[in-house]
């Protein structure tokens, strides 16, 4: 049996998310490329919805959604192309491997971004990069007895949004994220300056058929369109909206760069991990700047005994500052 391709253009923030769970419920193999009429924020099935600012996002009317599968907190709006693979994960065609999952899922979204003159490539585990600049971050997971892949193709994005609509300690975190954003994200927009989205979706449904041979046109059908709503009831409910995640230590920008924060009392740390490395430190003792510390760990190898050793001979030991070292490696 053929795959189905599903073109379904905009559609409401709620099922924009529904349809590919629908899909993976029914067992029903598809690509699905569709755009959201509404601007929201979807959670990765890990995350909380502690992480988010949820009084700025009640004040704005910006809902919020938590996937099955994986992936981090993402801004979702008009100014992007959704795409989501659904197969069987006993079909031959499914890599039992979560890296030969990306890649070979993945590759039709990268010939898309190269057919536009863009040397797009996968840099695990789930981003793509233009010229090491995140363009498109993916999450996949298990939803019934499918294998799930859901990602993005960035037209624009808003950094400032995104950046507000996370509970960040402090204007100086939220500040440096946004900055961050800015210089490790980037959009087809910013790429390429004007371009067709009608000729990027065109592009990407040829990619996929080159991959799954020809796709089977398919619209909602009533069964698919039941299955929303029954899922639309657990999707939404507060218990599985509000059911904890990991506790959040820091904030990822990109695959390998992080922006971590830690409390030490009159102590506040705020160190961006990007590659390995501590790439730019602020501390400070009651608002103060604090320049010996900041120098000590700029550049230093993200190692929590490396860090820990630092800290100790700054600040003397304690439990806290065990804490603040391990929240600056993450757990390295």
């Amino acid at each position: 049996m053929a795959v189905k391709l599903f073109d379904l253009g905009f559609m409401s923030w709620k099922d924009s998310q529904l349809v590919y769970h629908a899909l993976a419920r029914l067992g029903i193999e598809a690509v699905v490329v569709q755009r959201t009429r509404d601007c929201y924020v979807s959670l990765g099935l890990f995350n909380s919805p502690q992480e988010l600012d949820l009084a700025y996002l009640r004040s704005r009317g910006i809902p919020y959604f938590r996937r099955e599968i994986g992936g981090g907190i993402v801004l979702l709006d008009r100014e992007q192309l959704f795409y989501h693979v659904v197969v069987h994960r006993s079909a031959e065609h499914t890599p039992v491997k979560t890296d030969t999952f990306y890649r070979k899922f993945l590759s039709p979204v990268i010939a898309t971004y190269r057919e536009l003159g863009l040397k797009a490539r996968y840099k695990p585990a789930n981003d793509l990069v233009v010229d090491g600049r995140k363009i498109s971050g993916n999450g996949a997971g298990l939803i019934g007895d499918c294998k799930v892949l859901s990602g993005s193709i960035l037209f624009d994005f808003n950094h400032a949004l995104m950046s507000r609509v996370l509970r960040l300690p402090g204007e100086t975190f939220r500040a440096r994220a946004e900055e961050l954003m800015r210089e490790r994200l980037t959009t087809l927009r910013e790429q390429l300056g004007e371009f067709s989205p009608q000729e990027v979706k065109q592009a990407l449904v040829g990619n996929f058929e080159e991959l799954f041979g020809e796709l089977e046109e398919a619209s909602i059908t009533p069964e698919i369109a039941r299955e929303m709503r029954r899922l639309e009831k657990k999707y939404l409910s507060q218990e599985w909206l509000n059911m904890p995640g990991r506790a959040a230590r820091e904030l990822k920008i990109a695959e390998g760069c992080y922006l971590a924060f830690a409390s030490l009392g009159e102590v506040e740390i705020i160190a961006e991990r990007n590659e390995g490395r501590l790439r730019w430190v602020r501390a400070t003792r009651r608002g103060e700047r604090m320049p010996a510390l900041e120098e000590r760990l700029l550049g230093e190898e993200a190692s929590y005994e490396k860090i820990l050793n630092i800290l100790t001979e700054s600040l003397e030991y304690s439990q806290d500052v065990e804490e603040a070292a391990r929240a600056i490696a993450g757990g390295n």
